[in-house]
């Protein structure tokens, strides 16, 4: 038969196991201070982003590709969808080759590089199809659908010098957007209101976790490895004595 004594440490390691949801608590509350000062700047930041968002147009062109053969629509089978879609993987590498964007840079004169052309511009196969998209961003629309049809025609002029035939067909050139991409101010807001409290939170616990000051009885006793038996309440001799201070 287990003893009293056996039941007792055994609940008090339990507890000491156990995460003590209110020593979080007034941790955060003991910590407001410092939380506010983090996460304000934090939000603050996210308020700064959201409302300095550039407005955005994307301009879209669709594309056909085939293998080059001749085929009628009774003869198209499996094998030759797969054919096409294969080219398609390959002709998005291409369309975003250095020598199709150096002629576009050049030709409307565009203030960026290679490499910033080059990831704002997507190329890639529509699944399951022989279609490709080319879009393109930027903060005017006219110069957005410019750039589309102008990098779609260098492309199909390159792989008509590559592969000495022509078969990329334009179902759908790009349009002048009418209208911007969303900006996403309010999921931008959200974010950031998440992030600065999380990261304040997160300093609070970590300062707390540094700071030394015992502050319950729990604390000495995980000290001396030993439970108390009882504690002297500090009070003053003034509410002792009738408030004459030891008179």
């Amino acid at each position: 038969m287990r003893r009293k004594e056996d039941f007792y440490e055994d609940d008090f390691y339990e507890d000491e196991e156990e995460l003590d949801l209110m020593d979080l608590v007034f941790t955060l509350l003991r910590r407001w201070k410092l939380i506010t000062l983090i996460a304000i700047p934090i939000f603050g930041l996210g308020v700064f982003f959201a409302m300095t968002r550039p407005t955005v147009y994307k301009a879209e062109m669709t594309m056909m590709v085939s293998s080059g053969r001749n085929f009628s629509a009774t003869s198209l089978d499996g094998g030759e969808l797969s054919v096409n879609q294969k080219l398609a993987t390959t002709y998005a590498e291409i369309a975003k080759s250095n020598a199709i964007l150096k002629n576009v840079i050049k030709k409307y004169d565009l203030d960026t590089s290679l490499g910033g052309l080059r990831g704002s511009v997507t190329i890639a196969p529509v699944e399951d199809t022989e279609l490709m998209q080319l879009t393109y961003k930027n903060s005017d629309p006219a110069l957005a659908a410019a750039v589309v049809n102008e990098i779609g025609n260098e492309f199909m002029l390159k792989v008509r010098e590559v592969m000495n035939f022509q078969n990329i067909k334009v179902v759908e050139p790009a349009e002048i957007p009418k209208e911007a991409l969303p900006k996403k101010r309010v999921l931008i807001l959200a974010i950031s209101a998440v992030l600065s409290v999380m990261v304040g939170c997160m300093a609070a616990f970590i300062v707390e976790f540094f700071f030394c000051k015992l502050r319950k009885p729990k604390d000495i006793e995980k000290i001396l490895g030993t439970t108390m038996l009882g504690m002297v309440p500090d009070f003053s001799l003034s509410l002792v004595e009738g408030g004459k201070d030891g008179k």
